[in-house]
């Protein structure tokens, strides 16, 4: 008989292992109603410390999440997930180059945003990028359902980029598009059990 998952906890586990410190409004976002009971539940268990700077991850905490996620690997459709990151190639290169247009005009000053018009044309390459790269991650959500709420994650930071709030773009410290987008790359190299060095020595990440 297949081992069962604790899906929320796998959840809020990996995620504070993505951010390094998980504030409570960020968990509830993650597994919506019952975050504060299991952030409680994990402190009890030693698998996390719980500050005003946010949950990390203990010892017993990561030996925990990496339990969790192998045996996640084992149910996921590994050839089709496969076929899926081959696709998350090339916009997550289009993404790469927007952000470095966010950050770095073409002459290779920093860009002080100064400018309205060079910034209004890299917010709408975003929010293009982003349209064209909805239904792939849609798609890997069907594959690998824990992920499912990197959709609306994605969708809520480019609207609020579209809105004007820029801050959504790409800050590290908060659920931005890149930020986000960044943590899904994450997340499918983690479930594909490939090596993130790797993947950056061959220009995919």
């Amino acid at each position: 008989m297949a081992a069962t998952i604790p899906d929320t906890e796998l959840r809020l586990l990996q995620a504070i292992r993505l951010k390094g410190r998980l504030s409570k409004d960020v968990a509830a976002t993650i597994i919506g109603s019952g975050s504060n009971d299991l952030l409680e539940r994990l402190v009890a268990a030693d698998m996390i410390t719980v500050a005003s700077f946010g949950a990390k991850l203990t010892p017993a905490g990561r030996g925990r999440l990496n339990e969790l996620l192998e045996l996640e690997r084992r149910t996921v459709d590994q050839e089709s997930l496969s076929r899926l990151y081959e696709e998350f190639g090339a916009p997550n290169q289009a993404l790469k180059e927007i952000v470095t247009a966010w950050q770095v005009r073409a002459d290779g000053s920093p860009n002080d945003h100064s400018d309205p018009d060079y910034d209004a044309d890299v917010i709408a390459r975003l929010l293009q990028a982003g349209s064209d790269a909805a239904p792939l991650v849609e798609r890997i959500a069907e594959v690998v359902p824990r992920l499912d709420t990197y959709p609306t994650r994605l969708r809520e930071a480019l609207q609020r980029v579209g809105a004007g709030e820029h801050k959504w773009f790409a800050n590290p410290m908060i659920d931005s598009y890149h930020q986000v987008w960044f943590e899904l790359h994450e997340e499918l190299i983690g479930v594909l059990g490939l090596v993130r060095e790797d993947e950056a020595k061959s220009g995919r990440a």
